[in-house]
């Protein structure tokens, strides 16, 4: 009897391995596919100050309602608005002026301007502790891991010692956004 096949045995169990190889090769490609779809999908919160700056933001609320969201996690480049909107839920209005790059808010969380109250924001200034009303629209506002940074009237940006920002509903900008607080009229350098 002719053997055509010597030793088949071995010939099976390298089938067997190769079968293996392959099968462990589309898992691990079908795992790296889903993994990266994922993160695109999800995208992780970094928590480091190359990425992210920490804010507290309150709303004053012109009833004593007053919460605070303390250190809130805002990307790189993100505007006080877009800080704003992401607290809100979107639940606010704004006007878009192209002329100025800067939206006018007119209502947060249903509390709308009306006769002479209206949105203000309010920027703390660490080393003076107190409260100084913004001159800055809500969108030149850009929170950094060292600061808050804004946009001055030749393009130029400047960092300021802060790392909380408000907004009062009030009719003037006499009093601070928390009562009792401290008011300058420039936070010092």
């Amino acid at each position: 009897m002719t053997e055509s096949n010597p030793k088949p045995g071995r010939f099976r169990s390298r089938k067997f391995y190769v079968g293996i190889v392959l099968v462990a090769a589309l898992v691990l490609s079908s795992w790296y596919a889903a993994s990266q779809y994922l993160q695109q999908l999800y995208p992780t919160n970094s928590t480091s100050s190359q990425n992210n700056a920490s804010i507290n933001v309150l709303f004053n609320y012109g009833n004593s309602s007053t919460p605070w969201f303390n250190s809130t996690l805002v990307p790189r480049g993100s505007s006080f608005y877009n800080v704003t909107v992401s607290l809100t839920g979107g639940r606010l209005e704004a006007k878009y002026y192209d002329m100025y790059h800067e939206h006018f808010v007119s209502s947060i969380n249903g509390v709308k301007n009306s006769g002479a109250s209206y949105w203000q924001i309010w920027i703390y200034c660490t080393k003076d502790r107190a409260w100084m009303s913004s001159s800055w629209g809500v969108d030149l506002l850009k929170p950094t891991p060292v600061g808050l940074s804004i946009e001055n009237s030749v393009g130029h940006q400047v960092i300021m010692s802060s790392n909380a920002l408000a907004w009062s509903y009030q009719a003037s900008s006499d009093n601070p956004p928390v009562p009792g607080a401290t008011k300058v009229d420039l936070c010092s350098s």
